[in-house]
């Protein structure tokens, strides 16, 4: 049996009954938990020229910060270390929403054997400047309202946990004080969940977690009210708006008449809502030490303590990969080109059967390998790519959150289907993505975070990111809109 047999984990690669109590709550009082430097769209003193309960669009939900690319840029990044929330033994002080132990395992994990590809040499080596928590900066941040999927199906079988995830990638400074982005990114994930899961679905499956609707209902309520905050003009000269704007850079950030104060509400958004005991799972796409390839994806989740001998205060272990054999792989790589196979281990995804609790993360027995039936882009970087119908099954099952998800598709997977859309079918436009978004080259392997490997270094969005954004944006307007605010 695995070490995490009996917890739920969520996707690095990424419900609705939860949000109408979540919006319901979010149309009563302010939560009082933790306090603010922004105003609540409530507020008397502010005019509002938005409805407080205005449907969110994608970029309320789903926000990316430009890539850094010039040493003034450092002024509107957040640094994870500095990200602080009220310690919960002594609310007098303040703890960091990162602490230093979970980051000494994180290093640790990535170091590990379980970050060595199986059959291969090839392992995660995180260069030093990446071994210190100075060196991490947010270059995303998605509030989730249901992981790993909202669809009744999925919800019924693994649960549901509303959340924050952070994705985080080490950057320094040239000697001439430029930024020098890290092609390396990691996950933070902060749940919102209740303390006692409903039982699995299925033996053999883990415990479904359940969400906090009122801890999430203030996430909810913070996010529009930061939204009305841009769109009214409280932030800078220029009044802002979200509504229809296809998903990139976040428009706040991008406009310099709102980009210092927008960044300062991220961040006092952020510290009154996560904090380290809302600390899940952690995941890291990197590279072998001092080598451009492969790319190496690995999972993390925590454990209580007295589980793990070598972890009796409990912490945050490698996770195998669901979608692999269930025995010894925890890590998956993705090759350059010229290099076959692309994608080891190779992956055994169930993403055409029905959705189900049972995967390879839970253990080796609970789905085997002969009874799964689903599709990877593993065989699109075949040397020969299968039939154009073959392409268009792969891709649209691998971009619609409903049919795949962490527990069923390999997370190469997860991360590659909107390149693979634009190199084998020839698109050069997504509905819902800034174009300027759109992964430049076929190593751009970011879902949503920033790509050294494009010149220059710039923000980067995929179809799969897009899609599940849209799913959390259209369950949460469901609800916003049928619960008017008095």
């Amino acid at each position: 049996m695995h070490s995490s047999k009996i917890f739920s984990a969520k996707c690095f690669c990424i419900a609705v009954a939860a949000i109408a109590i979540i919006i319901a709550a979010c149309n009563k009082s302010e939560s009082p938990a933790n306090a603010r430097s922004f105003a609540s769209p409530r507020d008397a003193t502010s005019a509002q020229t938005t409805s407080p309960n205005a449907p969110l669009s994608a970029n309320d939900v789903s926000i990316l910060f430009p890539a850094p690319t010039k040493a003034a840029d450092f002024a509107n990044l957040i640094a994870v270390k500095d990200l602080t929330a009220p310690n919960p033994q002594d609310p007098t002080k303040r703890s960091p929403v990162w602490p230093d132990d979970a980051f000494q395992q994180f290093i640790a994990n990535a170091a590990s054997p379980a970050a060595q590809i199986a059959g291969s040499s090839d392992r995660i080596g995180l260069p030093v400047e990446a071994q210190v928590i100075d060196a991490w900066f947010i270059a995303g941040i998605r509030i989730d309202a249901g992981a790993p999927g909202l669809s009744s199906d999925i919800r019924n079988q693994l649960g549901n946990l509303p959340e924050i995830r952070l994705i985080i990638q080490p950057v320094v400074r040239n000697p001439d004080g430029t930024p020098k982005v890290f092609d390396i990114a990691g996950h933070l994930i902060y749940d919102f969940i209740a303390t006692t899961p409903l039982p699995p679905a299925q033996t053999d499956c883990f415990p479904r977690q359940q969400p906090d609707p009122i801890a999430f209902a203030s996430v909810v309520a913070d996010a529009a009210a930061l939204r009305n905050k841009l769109a009214n003009g409280q932030l800078g000269a220029n009044k802002v708006s979200t509504a229809n704007v296809p998903l990139g850079v976040h428009p706040g950030l991008a406009d310099p008449t709102t980009t210092a104060n927008f960044r300062n509400e991220i961040k006092s958004f952020l510290q009154a809502h996560i904090a380290g005991p809302r600390l899940d799972s952690m995941a890291i796409a990197g590279l072998p030490g001092n080598a451009p390839a492969p790319w190496i994806f690995l999972s993390m989740l925590k454990v209580p303590p007295g589980l793990i001998p070598v972890l009796p205060n409990g912490g945050f272990v490698p996770v195998h990969g669901p979608a692999l054999d269930g025995d010894q792989q925890f890590a998956e790589a993705l090759e350059p080109a010229g290099k076959l196979p692309r994608v080891v281990p190779d992956p055994h995804a169930n993403n055409l059967n029905p959705i189900s609790c049972k995967s390879a993360a839970v253990s080796v027995t609970s789905l085997p390998v002969a009874s799964r039936s689903g599709v990877s882009t593993a065989e699109l970087f075949a040397a020969t790519p299968p039939a154009a119908d073959r392409i268009n099954l792969v891709l649209n099952t691998i971009a619609d959150p409903t049919k795949s998800h962490f527990f069923n598709t390999d997370c190469v997977s997860c991360h590659t289907e909107t390149r693979r859309a634009m190199d084998l079918q020839k698109i050069t436009a997504i509905p819902g993505i800034d174009p300027a978004a759109l992964p430049g080259g076929q190593w751009n392997i970011r879902n949503f975070g920033w790509s050294p490997d494009d010149r220059p270094t710039r923000a980067t969005v995929t179809r799969r990111t897009a899609n599940e954004t849209a799913a959390v944006v259209s369950a949460i307007n469901a609800q916003l809109q049928a619960k008017p605010q008095p």
